[in-house]
């Protein structure tokens, strides 16, 4: 038997080996609550996980931070400056302390639980799939580079030129966001721009004025349309008007009110197609008298699917295929740090993490028999990757 093949047969039986383990691990993780904003929780998910890499095979190396939870990143012991493969996930969640799901309830085929994907399954996936090859005694012949961050899921501010300074040196990314439902993982994810738009009219009266009044909200009502018509722009663009608010009171003309606006794109170069809009609608005054400014408050670029992301998925396919698996692939909707690491211009493999459904609500679950698939599939394409397979 090849070595490729006895590495495949180690693989599946060390994935089912583990199985327990992963779960327990899986389920210590999700019972610490890490909402983005509970540093005390975050950084008690990075100490866990740090301890779990043994010193030696691993250099590991936390990013304190002063408000939000700290960083992590485990290295294997070949890795140098650059070629390096890396790897992406979060330990923050969205659900804070006292919303009350706090739970792990295994109901048989599926498990249930806050960030059981999204993604403290994914962190298991990754986890283990290093142990794979550092029980092989290959971490210093395959360099990899783990980065844990802690605030992904409000669009990564302190950790974006950790995770960018990384890509600009490996050779390609992993990121553990979660499979979706028909097996696939993903080539591709649509960019995002957010946006605040204020808007400032003049107060008075209600009963004083009818004619020329200089009403906030009434602009604010013209800008609703004129931004959700940049829905038929076409070419994937996406425009959501999600939060408004203006005025004080019944009997009084609105003087301020603003709007929070999320646009979404597949293409690189709808980015400036889109902010030239933005521009001329806030430029534009729909009631005399009124006038407007907008913030971008949040941005991640597209990821798009690229010829790069293709040939990594054709590694992990094969991979798969072997395993008796089939996956596919697909561009989200929704934003992750693939979106960032992506324009380094490496290839980048978005999730690589276990299956589940209702992230980001109470209705989270994973598919229990996708947390060993997924780390069979990671530990493979690592030695894939890394040269040690011979398909």
């Amino acid at each position: 038997m090849s070595e490729g093949k006895v590495l495949i047969e180690n693989a599946k039986a060390f994935s089912e080996a583990v199985e327990g383990q992963t779960l327990e691990l899986l389920k210590e993780l999700v019972l610490i609550n890490s909402w983005t904003y509970n540093k005390k929780g975050v950084d008690a998910v990075v100490e866990r996980i740090a301890d779990f890499f043994p010193d030696g095979p691993f250099r590991k190396r936390i990013v304190e931070q002063d408000e939000l939870g700290n960083h992590l990143i485990v290295d294997t012991s070949g890795v140098g400056e650059e070629n390096f493969i890396l790897m992406v996930g979060h330990t923050d969640t969205v659900f804070p302390p006292d919303m009350g799901f706090n739970c792990f309830e295994d109901e048989g085929e599926i498990v249930r639980g806050p960030g059981v994907i999204d993604m403290k399954g994914g962190l298991v996936v990754g986890m283990y799939a290093l142990t794979f090859l550092h029980n092989l005694g290959l971490e210093r012949d395959i360099p990899v580079r783990f980065i844990f961050n802690s605030d992904e899921e409000i669009g990564s501010p302190s950790s974006r030129k950790l995770l960018k300074d990384s890509a600009d040196r490996a050779s390609c990314g992993l990121v553990f966001e979660c499979g979706g439902l028909d097996n696939t993982v993903v080539t591709g994810r649509r960019g995002k721009i957010g946006v605040v738009v204020h808007i400032k009219g003049e107060s008075g009266h209600a009963g004083m004025v009818k004619e020329g009044k200089k009403s906030a909200v009434l602009e604010l009502a013209h800008k609703i349309i004129a931004f959700e018509r940049l829905n038929e722009l076409g070419e994937d663009v996406n425009c959501n008007v999600g939060k408004v608010s203006g005025g004080v009171a019944p009997n009084v003309i609105p003087e301020y009110a603003e709007m929070h606006v999320d646009l979404r794109y597949l293409k690189v170069y709808n980015r400036e197609k889109i902010l030239r809009k933005i521009e001329e609608i806030v430029e534009t005054s729909f009631v005399n008298g009124v006038n407007s400014s907008f913030e971008v408050v949040s941005e991640r670029p597209a990821m798009e699917r690229n010829e790069r992301n293709l040939k990594l998925f054709e590694h992990a396919r094969k991979v798969a295929e072997i395993l008796g698996v089939v996956i596919k692939e697909e561009v989200r909707y929704g934003v992750s740090d693939a979106n960032i690491i992506s324009q380094s211009g490496i290839p980048v493999l978005d999730g690589l993490g276990p299956i589940g459904d209702n992230d980001h609500s109470e209705k989270e679950y994973m598919i229990k028999r996708s947390l060993k698939e997924r780390i069979a599939l990671a530990a493979l394409l690592l030695l894939d990757l890394g040269g040690r397979l011979d398909f």
